[in-house]
């Protein structure tokens, strides 16, 4: 949290104060929900963590883009003296803040958790990936990291040296090594929004707009996929543990997903092996992500029995998750 005072001169600039802005969360930014006017607002604070100034105009500049295009996102609202962002120290720390629109509608419910809402959101990543390769070659959107760059995947790591096991160090770095491997190709690379799930995401009159682009970078297509796969799919289906229905309870929603995806998407197909490998990615960035997080002596027995099996996951490289059946229902779902 951020202390009172603090807050005030953070959103000065944007006309903003704090006894008018409600706390969301803190995670990797601390997010308020403020009024403009006679309209809400989402006010951003990142404390350079792991984001320069560089790279949130860069984010910024794709979420214009992408609005331009017609894409429902959430444009980014200027400061008071016009500028995109604003860099300010406070307490001794470099905070770079930012106001954007906020979405209309509402939050998906866990009674929206059926083939419907998938479809959906299969369209709006179409959306993305067909534009993102269309974005044009100096474009300041293009400022943004690779994929294998992410402090997740690499200061955070060394950070944890001691905590994360030796087997499950090595077995990332394999990974990051078999991914770094993969062709490289203008139709199958781009921008991804690389945290695309449906907790980012709003539904207004049966459409769905999607938001918090903080982690945006150059990436396979795919990386989208295995996100929604994991954070939208699996995460939400998953009993305590992996059960004989897994499967069959995630066939219908994922195919619900690429359905939706085919009407427009520029991937034709899905490869097992490469879907497997970054959702592998995604389970190790969350565990990494608690560890970071989460003080582990003070977590619940099955939240620590869940960790085991994360850890296991990417030690082995296997999953309970049928990757084979998901890339042929990739080819007949259209």
């Amino acid at each position: 949290m951020i202390t009172h005072d603090h807050l005030a001169l953070l959103a000065r600039p944007y006309g903003l104060g704090p006894d008018g802005l409600e706390f969301v969360r803190s995670n990797q930014n601390h997010v308020y929900l403020g009024r403009r006017g006679d309209r809400k607002c989402i006010l951003r604070v990142s404390t350079g963590r792991h984001r320069s100034g560089e790279q949130v105009q860069a984010e910024l500049a794709w979420i214009e883009f992408l609005a331009a295009e017609g894409v429902r996102v959430c444009r980014p609202i200027p400061a008071l003296n016009g500028d995109i962002c604003v860099a300010l120290n406070t307490a001794g720390t470099d905070c770079i803040v930012t106001c954007f629109e906020h979405a209309p509608g509402r939050k998906i419910m866990q009674g929206d958790i059926a083939p419907p809402i998938y479809e959906k959101l299969g369209g709006v990543l179409a959306e993305l990936h067909r534009h993102t390769l269309r974005l044009p070659a100096d474009h300041a959107a293009r400022a943004r990291p690779h994929w294998h760059e992410s402090r997740l995947l690499r200061e955070d790591v060394a950070e944890l040296r001691g905590r994360l096991s030796p087997a499950f160090v090595e077995s990332l770095a394999d990974l990051m090594e078999k991914l770094r491997e993969l062709p490289v190709t203008p139709e199958t690379y781009g921008l991804v929004h690389a945290d695309a799930c449906l907790g980012n995401c709003f539904v207004d009159d049966g459409q769905l707009w999607i938001f918090d682009f903080d982690n945006c970078e150059h990436g396979h297509l795919t990386q989208d996929f295995a996100t929604i796969l994991y954070d939208s799919i699996y995460c939400r289906v998953l009993n305590q543990f992996a059960d004989d229905g897994l499967n069959d309870r995630i066939a219908p929603l994922w195919a619900a997903l690429w359905r939706g995806y085919a009407q427009g998407g520029p991937l034709a197909a899905m490869d097992a092996m490469q879907l497997k490998h970054f959702f592998l990615l995604r389970e190790a960035v969350i565990y990494i992500h608690y560890h970071r997080t989460l003080d582990m002596a003070a977590v619940g027995d099955s939240f620590q029995a869940g960790l085991e099996v994360m850890r296991r996951n990417v030690e082995a490289q296997t999953h309970q998750v049928d990757f084979d059946r998901l890339a042929a229902l990739s080819c007949t779902a259209i």
